[in-house]
């Protein structure tokens, strides 16, 4: 059995022997901390001046992390004169064993890098996706980041990103807006439809082009429905979606036409045979 002075001496000629390797390898660790930092900081600089959507920079940053530390771990074992192609093999039996046992985290890093080339959609776009709606914030290596018109973080594996169908509400410039308004049976179907026109016209917001459509789309039980459909900026929809009802209702108040509510008639039958005493 060893004594522990046989392994204090071992650790001692081991560490005497390779003191300056030991040095040096720690301070390349050092240095690899601190240029590693400098080199992100410059690359996200250029990258978010070059263009590159803001969503597909961290995920570069994090890639780019990732080989840099690699290449540093090779260097260290140079310096300490460890077998680079004994590391290799390790880091080839680590990787299969990871491979294995992380198959659906290795699958989303694939899917990433899909979506950083395909580019589905870019960050502060409004997507719904597997059920998740909302504006994307990120993408980063395994996952991607929504954040949901009640301020709710959505985390989503990027497997689910890129087989899943995605509906992205901003990517396109102009929108088509869809309102429905009853009036009436009564009502006279001319004057209706002037005044939905001319609302519609005196918002600025609403696009010339493609034109406006405006239609009795439904004979109700109780009401007529007309359907609106105005094209807007991506930007103005939701203002002109909760403006536009409002400006049609005092319009239709002001011209004296009448938007029906459900009712019900009741209808009394005598069934007296006796007659009134």
């Amino acid at each position: 059995m060893l004594s522990f002075a046989t392994i204090w001496d071992s650790f001692y000629e081991f560490f005497e022997s390779n003191l300056w390797p030991l040095i040096l390898a720690i301070s390349v660790v050092v240095i690899a901390i601190v240029m590693i930092k400098v080199i992100c900081l410059i690359m996200n600089k250029i990258l978010l001046k070059s263009g590159v959507d803001g969503t597909a920079v961290s995920f570069y940053l994090a890639i780019t992390k990732l080989t840099l530390w690699v290449i540093t771990i090779f260097v260290i074992a140079s310096i300490l004169s460890i077998s680079t192609s004994s590391l290799l093999v390790g880091f080839s039996s680590i990787a299969l064993a990871v491979a294995l046992a992380l198959k659906d985290s290795l699958a989303n890093l694939a899917n990433g890098i899909i979506i950083i080339f395909n580019k589905p959609f870019r960050r502060g776009d409004h997507i719904e996706v597997d059920g998740a709606e909302g504006k994307i914030i990120n993408i980063k290596l395994l996952t991607s980041e929504i954040i949901s018109a009640d301020n709710k973080r959505i985390i989503v594996p990027n497997s689910k990103m890129v087989n899943c169908t995605i509906t992205n509400f901003t990517s396109l410039p102009t929108r088509r807006l869809t309102l429905a308004f009853t009036v009436a049976y009564e009502s006279d179907l001319d004057k209706v439809e002037k005044v939905l026109n001319e609302v519609v016209k005196a918002d600025k917001r609403v696009l010339s082009k493609p034109k406006s459509k405006i239609f009795l789309a439904n004979h109700g039980e109780s009401s007529l429905e007309y359907s609106v459909r105005v094209w807007v900026n991506t930007s103005d929809y939701w203002d002109v979606n909760y403006d536009l009802p409002r400006k049609v209702f005092d319009a239709f108040k002001e011209n004296n036409i009448t938007i029906p509510f459900n009712q019900l008639d009741i209808h009394m039958i005598n069934d007296n045979k006796d007659g009134d005493k």
